[in-house]
């Protein structure tokens, strides 16, 4: 009888002990996952003063879109974009009769393409970011020629003010210009012509908001231009 009490009280004590090994060990973790949030709203582009009726950098328009967001928990938000643009700007000239009648001429098309990156902090609504693209720029007329150019830019500001619109600063190119080598049958006159070192855009618009990411959006504007961009979210 005694060596039953025994083994009794042997069993309780080291099952006592496994369960306190147990609590002892075990630990309590807790999470909370990314939350989304769909939004839908306008979407507008700009280009410099509005009030300009000429294709370039100063043209202005306005266009709407209707997209849909999502946001994480927490850490930076991560975006990319792809992009392509055609714009009626470059070296252009004319020749003229002894009264000022225009007997021919020659313009100029730039058509681009690229990609970009940026992120965004949530907590201080800012980011930035940079890209990189083509630039072909062609030249017809009574003056022609033909020249491709790889470049760089910055996206040295990015924002998302109040959980607002998401608005894309674009930099300037670099390089900043492009340089056609033409080839004419004629000289333009004098006074006409532009020269053969042009400006461009890096991204055609090159101030960007959006209502919410992802988003694509499309243009067929007056006066040759067209645009075309996608961004969407990488984390």
């Amino acid at each position: 009888m005694i060596a039953i009490v025994i083994a009794i009280v042997v069993v309780v004590t080291v099952a006592t002990v496994a369960v306190y090994i147990v609590a002892a060990s075990g630990t309590s973790t807790s999470s909370s996952g990314p939350t989304t949030t769909p939004t839908s709203s306008s979407t507008s582009f700009g280009v410099g003063d509005t009030s300009s009726t000429s294709p370039g950098p100063g043209y202005g328009y306005t266009t709407t879109s209707t997209t849909s967001t999502s946001t994480t928990a927490s850490g930076l938000k991560t975006y990319s974009g792809t992009f392509n643009f055609t714009v009626p700007q470059g070296p252009f000239g004319e020749l003229t009769f002894s009264n000022n009648d225009t007997v021919d001429t020659y313009t100029s098309v730039q058509v681009a393409s690229g990609s970009f990156n940026f992120t965004l902090n949530p907590n201080t609504y800012i980011g930035s970011g940079s890209g990189r693209g083509t630039i072909t720029e062609t030249t017809t007329g009574f003056c022609s020629g033909r020249v491709t150019v790889p470049y760089t830019f910055q996206i040295p500001d990015a924002t998302n003010i109040l959980g607002g619109n998401i608005t894309i600063f674009i930099g300037t190119p670099s390089p900043a210009n492009v340089t056609a080598t033409l080839t004419c049958r004629a000289t333009p006159n004098a006074g006409s012509a532009t020269g053969n070192t042009t400006p461009f855009l890096a991204v055609y618009p090159n101030e960007i908001s959006v209502a919410s990411i992802p988003t694509t959006v499309s243009e067929n504007l007056s006066g040759g231009i067209s645009y075309h961009f996608t961004i969407t979210p990488t984390n």
